[in-house]
């Protein structure tokens, strides 16, 4: 009995050290200019589509009408792109855009997931006609992966490349110069 005991004590130790770890793997920000194209997978991606956007711009749809106090917040925004089939591209890993978006005003009760939403929509993502070949729906989500997700900071253009005011609904900056210190990363995808 007391063996048994001692096996048991380890195996959650045993199942800890099983788990794999993951660690992010940092992926350059795309540096050229502001284009809105989707001609071939790479266009896909959210450093790559700020060409979608322009200043005074409406943004704020799916999460208008949230309540409480207001900040400024910054947010890891991750993008999943799947093909045809719903199989995930990209060696079955997200990638994760750290502070690329800030939401200037943003009120307590702002769920991430319109938000999200209204970033996929301004982006032109959710248009399954507009394309590459062989790229299907495309995930937009307000994730950190393995960090937090947002973090309340004055919005800045020279560090977040899209700010956003709430109240207004409208984009207010779209920097691609801020793309430069951008920390982008990769995870496996869970």
């Amino acid at each position: 009995m007391h063996k048994i005991l001692q096996i048991l004590s380890w195996l959650p130790l045993a199942a800890c050290l099983a788990v794999p770890a993951f660690a992010a793997e940092a992926v350059r920000p795309y540096q050229g200019p502001l284009k809105c194209a989707a001609s071939e997978m790479e266009d896909m991606w959210l450093d790559q589509r700020l060409g979608c956007l322009k200043s005074g711009s409406r943004f704020i749809v799916n999460a208008a009408g949230a309540e409480g106090a207001v900040q400024d917040m910054a947010y890891v925004v991750n993008e999943a792109i799947y093909d045809k089939d719903f199989y995930l591209i990209n060696n079955r890993k997200v990638r994760y855009f750290q502070s690329f978006l800030c939401v200037r005003n943003h009120p307590q009760g702002v769920r991430s997931l319109f938000l999200s939403g209204d970033l996929a929509n301004a982006l032109e993502l959710n248009n399954l006609g507009r394309k590459p070949a062989g790229v299907g729906p495309t995930s937009v989500n307000i994730s950190g992966g393995d960090r937090a997700g947002g973090v309340a900071t004055t919005c800045d253009p020279a560090k977040h490349p899209l700010i956003v005011d709430y109240r207004s609904g409208k984009v207010e900056s779209v920097n691609p110069l801020a793309l430069q210190t951008l920390h982008v990363y990769e995870l496996p995808y869970n």
